[in-house]
């Protein structure tokens, strides 16, 4: 018996509607729900044969059995907004802030779920993406920052990563218009697992996690200590060969830093 025959049975006895008891407890066996289980929500009491009249017991419980259970699957966010669950949906799309090459005027770039994207800016062949909205925000005021960070003028669009957001899926397509990829992260585990995944989601783009040496030289002032967990993931972690250098410098040093360290004078 399917999922749905047991969500009918539901939808039944939330409507004050008789059903056949043998049947709804055969259709909540596969879901290891027994008749002693149920009737600490339910009670049920017989009309005839083996019809009977159902009275909700518990409504949270009840109420909890539907939502997992609903007679009609929840697809998207907008259904699941009715049962007042919208975050256990993703979001259809996405939206990524963008400082476009030369201009450095705030724009989007909005994508549809297909991975289709649209903006207004002339993109460049090269791209920056700024983990921390702090470092994004201070470009947007002053752009000349961004050679004392890179350690050279490098002609870029720049992007927000809004953390690990920028890994979804939905970026791909546009990661692969780009001929290289530079990251500016933080220099912790985070940041390792943010750019492991734009690397995989950017295959055809070069991808560098940027470690300039003016990052170094504050990452050395303004470094905190790692703890032994923190240190056996890092030693311990499948990271891609982009990483080596960044991986062997936290362990050497064994510290690490957030990126808005590079906004202390």
């Amino acid at each position: 018996m399917n999922k749905s025959s047991f969500s009918k049975y539901l939808d039944k006895i939330n409507n004050n509607q008789p059903i056949n008891i043998d049947l709804f407890l055969k259709a909540a066996e596969p879901y290891s729900l027994t008749e002693t289980q149920l009737l600490k929500i339910l009670n049920w009491k017989k009309i005839k044969a083996k019809i009977y009249s159902v009275l909700i017991l518990n409504d949270k419980a009840f109420n909890e059995l539907m939502q997992q259970y609903p007679l009609n699957p929840i697809a998207n966010r907008i259904d699941a907004s009715i049962a007042g669950n919208s975050h256990s949906k993703a979001v259809s799309g996405s939206m990524i802030s963008l400082l476009a090459h030369q201009t450095y005027f705030p724009q989007l770039v909005i994508f549809s779920s297909n991975g289709n994207y649209q903006t207004p800016a002339t993109l460049h062949k090269n791209l920056l993406i700024i983990e921390n909205l702090e470092n994004f925000l201070s470009l947007i005021q002053q752009t000349d920052k961004l050679s004392i960070w890179l350690d050279e003028e490098w002609p870029c669009d720049i992007v927000y990563a809004q953390g690990n957001a920028i890994s979804n899926q939905i970026h791909q397509k546009f990661f692969s218009q780009y001929d290289k990829i530079r990251c500016l992260l933080d220099i912790d585990l985070g940041g390792l697992d943010i750019f492991k995944n734009i690397n995989k989601l950017a295959s055809s783009s070069h991808c560098e996690f940027v470690f300039s040496h003016y990052y170094f030289e504050k990452y050395i002032q303004y470094g905190n200590p790692l703890t032994q967990q923190q240190r056996l993931k890092i030693q311990q972690g499948d990271y891609p060969k982009a990483l080596e250098q960044i991986r062997k410098t936290i362990l050497k040093y064994n510290q690490f830093a957030e990126q808005e360290i590079l906004l202390c004078h």
